[in-house]
């Protein structure tokens, strides 16, 4: 974890010249970051989150993203807001390096065990919450006027499949015959026709901040794509629903009473839901093999546990909900 771009406050004083968000007072880096270099900046006007976009993120895609928060912002969705400069843009260049400026959002998310990387620690009312605050996406979404494909859709997943499919044999036996059997029913069975809108596609628990126990903020919208809103569902059953590796039937009640207290599946949605939880399984297994093979050993990047998604698989796999 660390700051990869290191700023001076004289660079940062000269840089927020082109906002109207008041004179710096203070900055301070936030080391949580993975990907990025980020920093709460305060000053005369407030808090801010400024951020400086490191190499994986694709340059030419930034926009999605960053007017998809914005687009959520405006329909009343508590997600970071971009600012403006004075020219009217919300991305802007710093160091060669592309940067945004964004409200900052009071709240934190969940903590996972310091020993194991698993969330113990939450509750049937976080998960109805997070149904309700997915729906609500969901609608606001609609009207977006921008697209960008999933990557991570099924069709991506098994190009990435086949980078390591050659490693799997010595780390896993069971995978070898698994992963692309599911990768090709779950291409057989995909739909197109069902309800889609721009995703957030990564609705973890770190993803999401809490105050006073109830949700203040959604962030992380890197991975967001156009795609069915059932799968975005699905990803968050599987990331909210388990202890471990046991799934937890009240806080999938919770989840979908939320999601429906707002907007309701329809029939074919419901029918497609078993496909969607196999593949956002497939997704974090496949993508946290790709991590576990191809990450340096000396990465600042903690390498998750692939086989918590192999558990997940099996568990929809072989039980109906």
């Amino acid at each position: 974890m660390a700051v990869y771009t290191k700023i001076t406050k004289t660079e940062l004083e000269q840089h927020i010249r082109n906002y109207n968000i008041g004179e710096l007072i203070d900055y301070k880096e936030i080391l949580e970051g993975i990907d990025n270099s980020n920093y709460v900046i305060t000053t005369s006007a407030g808090k801010y989150i400024f951020t400086i976009f490191e190499s994986r993120i694709d340059k030419e895609i930034l926009p999605y993203f960053v007017n998809l928060k914005q687009h959520l912002s405006s329909k009343n969705i508590s997600c970071p807001k971009p600012i403006s400069d004075k020219s009217g843009n919300n991305i802007a260049n710093f160091k060669n390096k592309k940067t945004i400026i964004v409200t900052f959002l009071e709240g934190v998310s969940l903590k996972p065990n310091l020993d194991d990387g698993y969330y113990y620690n939450i509750t049937p009312n976080n998960c109805f919450q997070i149904g309700e605050i997915l729906a609500k996406m969901h609608i606001a979404s609609q009207d977006y006027n921008h697209s960008r494909s999933n990557d991570l859709g099924i069709e991506g997943l098994e190009k990435l499949y086949q980078k390591f499919s050659h490693l799997l044999a010595d780390y896993d036996q069971t995978l070898v015959d698994l992963i692309p059997q599911e990768i090709a029913y779950i291409k057989s069975q995909w739909s197109h026709d069902l309800p889609s809108s721009a995703c957030h596609l990564d609705l973890f628990p770190d993803n999401v901040f809490f105050k006073d126990d109830k949700i203040s903020a959604v962030i992380d919208f890197y991975f967001s794509a156009n795609d069915l809103q059932i799968y975005d569902f699905a990803i968050i059953v599987n990331a909210w629903c388990f202890d471990k590796y046991n799934f937890n039937h009240q806080k999938f009640i919770s989840i979908v009473n939320g999601y429906q207290s707002i907007k309701n599946f329809t029939k074919s949605e419901l029918e497609f839901l078993p496909i969607a939880l196999r593949c956002a399984s497939m997704r974090f297994l496949i993508t946290r093999l790709n991590d576990y093979f191809f990450t340096p050993k000396n990465s600042l990047v903690k390498i998750k546990d692939p086989q918590e998604y192999k558990q997940k698989l099996l568990f929809f796999l072989q039980n109906k909900l």
